[in-house]
Parts: structure tokens; sequence; C-alpha cells
């Protein structure tokens, strides 16, 4: 997996967790409670940014693989020798 691919992965994991959280939360607290309001805008910004981070994995999966990139191979100088730099 790609360090990209790892973060993507780890965001939309956090995001969860978050979500779950902030339910817990509300459970907890009820939706009576002076802190229910800012919880639900939270758990709808969380929402909105689990969903922005969806179409972000989405839009990354249609990148070019990173060989057509040339990323991680050796380069070489017109003369054949591989260069240093």
């Amino acid at each position: 997996m790609e360090v990209e691919e790892e973060f993507l992965q780890n965001a939309t994991t956090m995001l969860s967790f978050a979500e779950a959280e902030i339910k817990q939360f509300l459970a907890w607290t009820g939706k009576r409670s002076p802190y229910s309001r800012t919880a639900e805008e939270l758990k709808a910004k969380l929402q909105a940014a689990a969903s922005d981070l969806k179409n972000l994995k989405k839009e990354y999966s249609k990148r070019p693989s990173s060989k057509s990139y040339g990323i991680a191979q050796p380069m070489t100088a017109f003369n054949g020798i591989p260069a240093t730099e």
C-alpha cells in the first residue's frame, strides 16, 4: 500500500471513529442537553468531511500508476550510465 493510500485509509477510519464517538456523546447527554446542538453540528461536519474524503479517494484511485511517472526507477543518462543524483 502506498503512503497516500494509507493516509486515506487512516483518515477514513479516524472520521468514522469520531462520528461514532459523537453519536455516543449524544446518547449519553440526550437530545435536549445544552451540548446537543453543537454535537449535532460537529456530527454534520464530520459527515461532510467523510463525503469529501470519499470523493478524494475516488479521484486518487483514477490517477496513473506511479510507474508511469518513473518514480523509484533509477535515472539513466543518455550514455547508458546510471545517474548519481
